[in-house]
C-alpha cells in the first residue's frame, strides 16, 4: 500500500509541475519602469514571497521580490503590489490567541493582492494562520484595516474581537451615507469588504473592476454529476481458512452520484470530491471447492454502497478539455445484500459460516485518472485497493477492483 501511494504521489507531482505555465503579465520595478513579461502562474493560495518571470519564451527566468518589484500582474487573473509597513501577524486560531487587544505590528515588506480598485483600494495579505486586509486612497499610502481576536483580560475561556476596522471604514467612506450604513454590518472577509469598496468606487469613480487584472472570480464552485460504470473485480482469494480455489474474477455494474467542491484558489485546479456509489459484485451463488473437493464454500450474492472522499487535481488542455487525477479513501462501506455469510459445507452439511462485515470504515483507498469535456462529459479509470469482506477476525477475502466510469455533470 505504501509503495502504491508513493508511486502515485510522485506521478501527481510530475503532472502538476508540468501544468504550471508562464502567462502574459507585467512588472513595475522599484524605479517605476514597467515591462511586459511572462509570469509563472502558480495560482498562489497565500501571498507569494517571490515569483518567477522572463522577458519572452526564449529568455532565462528571473526572480522578483518586494525589494526589486513595486507591482506585478497576470492579465485577466491577478495583481500584487508591494507594501512596506506594519502587519499584525497575530494568529486567528483560538488555541494561539494573544491576550493583547491592540494589534502587535511588525515591519514587513510583502506583496499584497489587489481586491478592489478606484478612488478607494482594497488589498489582502494571506499567510500561515493569518488573513489581513489593507486600504488606500488614490492619493495616500496603504494602511492596515485593524481586526484582531484575543483572550479578554487574559482569560483563555473568553474570546473577544477588536473590530476597529468598522470605525476605519466609516471614516474612509465619510462622504457616502450608504457606504457608512453598510460598513456597520461588514464582516472582516474578502467578499464583504470588496462589496463596500466596489459599491463606493462604482458610484464615485465609475470603477467597477471590469477588466482589472485581479477581478477573476475565485468563488468556490459546486458540481453534481451522475456516474454509471463497470467494476472489474480481481479473483477473490479466501484466506486464513480452509484451502480453497477462491472466487473467479467478475464484472459488475456501479452507479454513483458525485458532489464536487472546486476550491477558490490555484485557478480552480483543485477540488474535494465525495461520491456515494452502489456496486454489485455478484448476482448469483457460486460454489467454490476446497483442495481435494472435500468441502464447498458458497459465495453468496454481494452488493455494497461505498462513500469515498477524494482530492482531485485538474490539468487544462484548452478551454474545453481537461485531464484530472484523484486520490482518496473510502470513508464508509455498507453491505446492502441480504446475505450474512459465506457458508462452508460438507456433503450438504454446513459446519462453518464466514461472517460478512456489515460495514467498514477507512479500509481501502482509490486512485483515478480521467478526462472532462466542457465541464459536462466525464470518463474516468479508477483503481480501488482491497477491502476485506469478512469481519476483522478470522477469514479474509480482499475485494480489489478497477472501474471504468462515465459521467454527466447536471450542474
Amino acid at each position: 500500500m505504501k509503495k502504491t501511494f508513493s508511486v502515485f504521489f510522485s506521478f501527481c507531482i510530475v503532472l502538476i509541475s508540468a501544468q504550471i505555465k508562464f502567462e502574459k503579465g507585467y512588472i513595475i520595478s522599484s524605479n517605476d519602469v514597467k515591462k511586459e513579461v511572462l509570469i509563472k502562474n502558480q495560482g498562489w493560495a497565500n501571498n507569494p514571497e517571490s515569483f518567477a518571470y522572463k522577458a519572452d519564451e526564449a529568455s532565462a527566468e528571473s526572480i522578483g521580490n518586494p525589494s526589486t518589484i513595486k507591482e506585478f500582474g497576470i492579465y485577466n487573473d491577478v495583481k500584487y503590489v508591494t507594501y512596506n509597513g506594519d502587519i499584525d501577524y497575530s494568529s486567528d486560531n483560538t488555541g494561539d490567541l494573544s491576550s493583547i487587544k491592540e494589534p502587535e505590528f511588525k515591519k514587513a515588506s510583502v506583496f499584497l493582492k489587489e481586491i478592489a480598485t478606484g478612488n478607494k483600494n482594497l488589498y489582502s495579505y494571506q499567510g500561515r494562520n493569518v488573513i489581513r486586509y489593507f486600504y488606500s486612497d488614490s492619493d495616500s499610502s496603504i494602511k492596515p484595516l485593524i481586526y484582531k481576536k484575543y483572550f479578554f483580560n487574559g482569560n483563555n475561556l473568553q474570546v473577544a474581537t477588536n473590530e476597529e476596522y468598522i470605525d476605519q471604514l466609516k471614516t474612509i467612506f465619510s462622504d457616502d451615507n450608504t457606504a457608512q450604513a453598510i460598513a456597520s454590518k461588514t464582516k472582516y472577509t474578502s467578499s464583504d469588504l470588496k462589496k463596500v469598496f466596489s459599491n463606493y468606487n462604482s458610484k464615485f469613480s465609475g470603477a467597477t473592476n471590469e477588466g482589472n487584472v485581479s477581478d477573476t472570480k475565485r468563488d468556490t464552485k459546486f458540481n453534481l454529476a451522475v456516474r454509471p460504470g463497470l467494476n472489474f473485480y480481481s479473483p477473490l482469494e479466501i484466506t486464513k481458512t480452509l484451502s480453497n480455489e477462491g472466487a473467479p474474477s467478475k464484472t459488475g455494474f456501479r452507479i454513483g452520484v458525485e458532489a464536487e467542491i472546486v476550491l477558490p484558489f490555484n485557478r480552480g485546479k483543485w477540488s474535494v470530491v465525495a461520491e456515494p456509489t452502489f456496486s454489485l459484485y455478484n448476482n448469483k451463488t457460486a460454489v467454490r471447492t476446497t483442495n481435494g473437493n472435500l468441502y464447498n464454500i458458497n459465495v453468496e450474492n454481494y452488493s455494497f454502497i461505498s462513500i469515498p472522499l477524494s482530492v482531485r487535481h485538474y490539468m487544462f488542455i484548452n478551454d474545453k478539455s481537461k485531464i484530472f487525477i484523484n486520490a482518496g479513501i473510502n470513508l464508509l462501506t455498507l453491505k446492502t445484500s441480504s446475505a450474512k455469510d459465506f457458508s462452508v459445507d460438507y456433503d450438504g452439511y454446513v459446519f462453518d459460516r464466514l461472517k460478512l462485515s456489515s460495514s467498514q470504515a477507512f479500509k481501502s483507498a482509490l486512485f483515478g485518472i480521467g478526462y472532462n469535456y466542457k465541464n459536462k462529459y466525464i470518463i474516468e479509470a479508477r483503481y480501488n485497493t482491497g477491502m476485506n469482506l469478512f469481519e476483522e477476525k478470522g477469514a479474509e477475502a480482499n475485494l480489489k477492483y478497477a472501474s471504468i466510469i462515465l459521467g454527466y455533470n447536471i450542474f
